[in-house]
């Protein structure tokens, strides 16, 4: 138990603040109950790391900014973008995942939010604590990509 995890393929850092219960469509992104089960280590992820990132699809986090502070309910924003290999986003392949002790797919919950290649989520809910969100993605061919975000939900 006191053993500390550091996760070295961080790509960004994005700092919420949370003040109440309001959700993307009333419903939450991840529960309490699942933050609880995934248990993140808590520590001191204030400098992004770069992820190894592969041939596929470029995933950009335009909304938040990486390190600001936001009020909830927040608007998130991500687009998918040809990489190296210069193929569209097979956007059918997007997979969403809560990175934790115990990974939980919550890709489902978002496929009602992808228009096009872009992830529009206007309002989010996500509990306190430390969320890390890994986004993975394929190209038409198969060229995958994948990028990592921690979530830090303060009260």
């Amino acid at each position: 138990m006191g053993i500390r995890h550091r996760w070295p393929f961080l790509a960004a850092v994005l700092v919420f603040s949370f003040s109440g219960v309001v959700s993307a469509g009333g419903k939450w992104l991840i529960t309490p109950e699942e933050t609880a089960r995934a248990r993140m280590p808590e520590g001191d992820f204030r400098e992004p790391v770069a992820a190894v990132e592969g041939p596929g699809p470029l995933i950009v986090v335009s909304n938040p900014k990486a390190l600001e502070r936001v009020r909830s309910p927040v608007k998130i924003q991500v687009s998918f973008e040809p990489g190296r290999s210069g193929l569209p986003p097979a956007m059918e392949t997007l997979k969403v995942t809560l990175i934790g002790f115990f990974d939980i797919d919550i890709t489902d919950r978002l496929r009602e939010y992808v228009e096009g290649t872009r992830l529009n989520v206007e309002e989010a809910d996500l509990p306190t604590g430390n969320h890390r969100i890994r986004m993975a993605i394929r190209d038409t061919t198969g060229n995958p990509n994948e990028r990592d975000v921690i979530v830090l939900v303060v009260e």
